[in-house]
């Protein structure tokens, strides 16, 4: 009997007599399932059992090991480096403006990568991949062409699809799609580290259920990340809303970010389409490059909360207010479109 099908014994026997998986029986499972040798049923058992269950810490960590361990992975020189962890399966209400954090946040002194895939099912949204690939960025660069550009002073951002980071957990894409519902899977693959700094590196994370950040703290922790800014944000997103406070936590501290102290005031929580209800990629990339311009609105707005709270969190600025004036001046100055040019040539 193999490893995998000892662990679904221990974690599929119902309600009440399931039991918890160590933390070596998690990790040797789902290496198992990525080894592309287990049964694929076994493996939708597993993860479905597990979800079911409600996974433990132990068992979310070892299942990153895991993930981990297959991910290919490079340091830059970089002396610090944010991670930006939206979620995969994109965007279907409000226009991912945030694929063009990184590039902000790059320009403005702190280097940043996001990552993510073309498309991922159950909800099959719009992606940062779709939006840069319209854009004009190649979105299969592997792991050591995306440390190049983050290295680059001219550029200092990147986006890395897990096809080249992961390619043994991208394989699972059709089977996370048959199962239906989410696994964890889609929570642990936003904190899997493709590229590491000298010194530090930050993740920013969105979340949705009250939860999840203790559960994404530790595991930022155990990981190997110097911090973690866990936002509550749109559609589970790094952007908080505009129009209202938000509670979101900086490592296990709670925090509310409201949207009037970085000078800004909406009606609207996010990014909408302007055309129809729709949203696409080539909206967003449109919107985008019009907020890197210095066009005021929505788009300008979230890239500046966004990237105004990056820079507050991770000691760069010492008050939002003073985060957020500087975000606009490099976009205004046209320096965060200058380094989004240049990681698209």
């Amino acid at each position: 009997m193999t490893v995998l099908a000892d662990a679904i014994k221990k974690v599929a026997t119902g309600p009440h007599l399931s039991k918890d998986l160590t933390l070596p029986e998690a990790r040797l499972a789902m290496s198992e399932i990525l080894s592309g040798q287990a049964d694929p049923v076994q493996a939708a058992i597993f993860l479905i059992a597990l979800r079911m269950k409600r996974e433990t810490n132990e068992e979310n960590l070892g299942l990153l090991q895991a993930i981990q361990a297959e991910t290919v992975q490079t340091t830059a020189t970089v002396e610090q480096l944010l991670l930006i962890a939206d979620p995969y399966n994109g965007y279907n209400r409000h226009c991912p403006i945030s694929s063009f954090l990184p590039a902000v946040l790059a320009a403005s002194g702190l280097p940043a990568v996001s990552q993510g895939v073309k498309e991922m099912g159950p909800k099959f949204g719009i992606t940062h991949s779709q939006v840069l690939a319209y854009a004009g960025f190649d979105t299969e660069l592997s792991t050591q062409a995306a440390t190049e550009r983050v290295n680059h002073p001219d550029i200092g951002w990147a986006y890395i699809d897990q096809a080249q980071a992961t390619p043994s957990l991208f394989a699972l894409q059709e089977l996370r799609t048959r199962i239906i519902k989410r696994p964890s899977l889609a929570t642990l693959e936003k904190m899997t580290i493709p590229i590491k700094a000298q010194v530090k590196t930050h993740l920013q994370i969105g979340f949705v259920h009250k939860a999840y950040p203790p559960v994404l703290s530790w595991l930022a922790q155990q990981a190997g990340f110097a911090s973690a800014l866990i936002i509550r944000g749109i559609e589970g997103g790094v952007l908080p809303t505009l129009r209202e406070a938000s509670n979101c936590f900086r490592d296990l501290n709670a925090c509310i970010f409201e949207p009037e102290k970085f000078d800004i005031e909406q009606s609207t929580r996010g990014v909408l389409p302007v055309t129809g209800d729709i949203v696409t990629a080539q909206q967003t990339a449109e919107l985008g490059l019009k907020a890197l311009s210095g066009q005021s609105g929505a788009a300008f707005d979230s890239l500046v909360y966004g990237s105004a709270l990056a820079l507050w969190h991770c000691g760069l600025q010492s008050s939002q207010r003073q985060a957020a004036d500087h975000v606009r001046q490099v976009i205004k100055s046209g320096q965060a479109l200058a380094h989004f040019n240049q990681g698209t040539d």
